[in-house]
């Protein structure tokens, strides 16, 4: 049963995941929203609300193909009969998102968890500890464009806002605002601003 929890809620999780754990895995459920299940061991729904599935974060969830054991996996409860094209392409490709379109509030709150967690556990943010199930799949050779029967696209790319609706690959849209907010915990602020109150000063 998913309980719901805030960001200072993770800190002592994280904290005590500290040594164990060296990567975070980004995922959708490819579900709908507020739709949680027990593969992850956080979960974002539409408006932002945090669900924790486990007792500790060090445990080993089913979340990314041959890389569990020393990971974390996050996701966004959305992306239903999301659908995407061209994807044999280098060119952005075509993608629907469905009727349970990734929010920007789900996209901002898994950057705070990024930020929030891989602080408490002492990791940087780079794209070898942090990475998306696209990102982690390519490398493994069941990303888009594989022909893989199980091709896994999950947060290949997003509308980069409150930028641009431009499509930006997901990992470097979640990377950068995780990083953004990662600057200002460690800055000393009490409270984490939004990225997009930041963009508009």
């Amino acid at each position: 049963k998913p309980t719901i929890v805030t960001l200072e809620d993770l800190r002592p999780l994280a904290r005590r995941a500290k040594g164990r754990i060296s990567k975070i895995y980004l995922h959708w459920t490819a579900g709908r929203y507020e739709q949680v299940f027990d593969e992850y061991h956080i979960s974002i729904g539409r408006d932002g609300t945090i669900f924790l599935t486990c007792e500790e974060l060090y445990e080993v969830k089913a979340h990314t193909w041959r890389r569990n054991t020393g990971a974390v996996g996050l996701t966004l409860c959305c992306a239903y009969q999301a659908v995407a094209g061209n994807p044999k392409s280098d060119a952005i490709p075509w993608i629907d998102f469905g009727p349970y379109a990734p929010t920007q509030m789900q996209i901002e709150t898994m950057a705070k968890v990024i930020a929030v967690i891989t602080k408490e556990m002492g990791l940087d943010i780079n794209e070898d500890t942090v990475l998306t199930h696209q990102e982690a799949a390519t490398l493994d050779g069941y990303g888009p464009g594989s022909g893989d029967p199980e091709t896994r696209w999950d947060l290949w790319y997003l509308p980069n806002l409150p930028i641009t609706e431009r499509l930006v690959q997901g990992g470097r849209v979640l990377r950068g605002k995780a990083i953004w907010y990662r600057y200002q915990l460690e800055s000393g602020a009490s409270t984490v601003s939004t990225y997009s109150d930041a963009r508009k000063k």
